[in-house]
């Protein structure tokens, strides 16, 4: 009997948890996710000083963040600025600017 191999297959979800995305909170502090996978996410909060990476439970995310209809690379550029200007950690850096490349790739076929 010929062996079978079974894939697993992400759908929908997986989908929206890779999807880059901009959120709010109560405070009107502005964040952007880097990385979900549906038990923790990681998100890079617009603050004061030196940008980190902050770890929060998926449901604590979404007691306290909210999707915001900023545009992506504009608010992709706001935070390197500020990282530039103020410092941030190499994870938020190398993730901010992977975000950066990877909505610029995925746009400029488009034009």
């Amino acid at each position: 009997m010929p062996k079978t191999t079974t894939t697993r297959s992400r759908g929908t979800a997986g989908n929206w948890y890779d999807a880059a995305m901009i959120v709010c909170n109560a405070k009107h502090e502005t964040a952007v996710v880097i990385r979900r996978d549906g038990h923790i996410a990681v998100l890079v909060r617009l603050k004061a000083g030196k940008l980190g990476c902050e770890r929060e439970t998926e449901s604590a995310f979404r007691e306290h963040w909210r999707e915001a209809t900023y545009p992506l690379m504009e608010t992709l550029d706001r935070f390197l600025a500020h990282a530039q200007t103020h410092g941030c950690s190499q994870e938020a850096l190398k993730a901010l600017e992977k975000l950066k490349a990877r909505e610029r790739y995925a746009v400029s076929p488009l034009f």
